[in-house]
């Protein structure tokens, strides 16, 4: 069925304290395409990774990559886009939180390694969604002009 309108404004807003509490700590200066990514990946807060996991931004599970999370993974299938434009479906681990708030201080953990480095001080939210998607963050071909629209 998916969000109402409001259920979706109340998500982006609870989320916006969220990450413009944790982004200046990690050098990050924009915060919509990250609200973007959040509502893109969890389908406002709604999907079953996002319900029984608290993950809300698709982050797979890599053993120390987010202090933040819980240390035992979440697993469901998952699917990737290969670069013909196919999909393969697989059983994924992924990262489980305790609540939307350690997910987006994983969300900044998980992108606090030196292949996104090139996030670091980006103003410009269209830049961000491009960098993002070039230094691998998802598979999907579209997935910076998905964010970005």
């Amino acid at each position: 069925m998916g969000a109402s309108a409001t259920e979706k404004q109340r998500f982006i807003d609870e989320l916006a304290v969220h990450i413009q509490k944790y982004a200046p700590h990690y050098g990050i200066r924009v915060v919509s395409p990250i609200l973007a990514q959040a509502c893109k990946e969890s389908a406002f807060g709604t999907s079953e990774l996002a319900m029984n996991a608290f993950n809300l931004f698709g982050l797979k599970f890599k053993d120390g990559r987010c202090p933040s999370a819980l240390p035992t993974p979440y697993y469901k299938e998952g699917s990737e886009q290969l670069p013909d434009g196919s999909y393969v479906s697989s059983a994924m681990k992924w990262f489980q939180f305790e609540n939307f708030e350690k997910c987006v201080k994983g969300y900044f953990d998980f992108i606090n390694i030196s292949r996104y480095s090139n996030l670091k001080e980006v103003t410009d939210p269209y830049t961000y969604c491009q960098l993002i998607h070039g230094d691998g963050y998802a598979t999907s071909l579209r997935y910076a002009s998905s964010l970005y629209n």
